[in-house]
């Protein structure tokens, strides 16, 4: 995975800017097999919850591009066997990170004076299986991610307009994105396999700013559960909240890395501030949880 900034700070404006054109791009390149693409990661807060002052503020954005492959339609696609000269025409190239081999699941390309990483990954629903997923013919891969197959059964979609880098104009693209409960629960499920104070930050701002949330996510939430489809995900993903943010008998939510981490993202250093930015957001999770019991009971 490449790195991801450990303060909000370090975040720039022009950089997300620069991941949106170059996911369109993207989109571009994979032609006919477009609409198979799923987008995950620190994009999709934008979509989500967009901007809306002053009630909703500015995402704080993202370094890189995540999408979701699914290898069974692009193995049996026609446009299959032309997507890496598709990719290299778009101006995509295999990401080297620093100065390591070639990577085959990342791609690179240079839009509006920033160097962007795209990763390509893939569904598995075993967390321990892990690695690379090659795709037939091609100098591509895939990286295996635990359940990120939600994303491909629960989207939205949104229209992005991005002025061509090459000079030739506007460009529309539909990128097809992680919904409100898949992205919660994907980001849930990271913080139990990675520790990254970005995850937390980019969970939060949904939880507090999508429309109506926390109270319309869980009913989202609930509704889903209902169903009995993804429910091992989606239940694992409610436990990790738990145990992250979440009073039990022995520690305070407040006092847990998921708050924890979240506001030393932002850089709260008052004490008074931190202190109720804490209890906040272990509240707002809580909550989260509570709605989703009690609109699943």
């Amino acid at each position: 995975m490449t790195e991801k900034h450990p303060t909000a700070e370090a975040y720039k404006k022009e950089k997300t800017l620069a991941c949106e054109t170059a996911l369109v791009l993207l989109l571009e390149a994979f032609g006919t097999l477009k609409p198979t693409l799923r987008l995950i990661g620190g994009l999709v807060p934008r979509y989500l919850a967009p901007e809306a002052p002053p009630d909703v503020p500015e995402h704080i954005g993202t370094t890189d591009v995540d999408v979701v492959l699914d290898v069974a339609v692009l193995a049996a696609g026609e446009d299959y066997s032309s997507l890496r000269d598709q990719l290299k025409k778009a101006g995509f190239r295999r990401h080297t990170p620093n100065g390591k081999p070639p990577s085959s699941w990342q791609w690179a390309c240079d839009v509006l004076g920033e160097r962007i990483v795209v990763e390509f990954l893939i569904n598995t629903d075993d967390p321990n299986e892990k690695g690379l997923v090659p795709l037939d013919g091609e100098d591509i891969s895939a990286c295996r991610i635990p359940h990120a197959g939600l994303a491909s059964d629960w989207y939205l979609e949104q229209e992005l307009r991005i002025k061509r880098p090459d000079g030739d104009g506007t460009t529309i693209e539909t990128v097809r994105h992680a919904d409100a409960v898949a992205f919660i629960a994907l980001k849930a499920l990271a913080l139990e396999y990675r520790y990254e104070r970005k995850d937390v930050a980019d969970l939060v701002h949904v939880l507090r700013y999508y429309k109506g949330a926390p109270d319309s996510i869980a009913a989202e939430f609930a509704e889903r559960l209902a169903t009995g489809k993804h429910e091992t995900p989606l239940r694992k993903a409610l436990q990790v909240l738990e145990a992250k943010f979440c009073d039990d008998d022995f520690t305070p939510g407040h006092e847990k890395d998921g708050p924890g981490r979240y506001a030393a993202f932002h850089g709260i250093e008052d004490p008074e501030e931190r202190a109720l930015e804490l209890r906040n957001v272990s509240g707002l999770v809580t909550e989260f949880l509570r709605q989703v019991n009690k609109q699943s009971s």
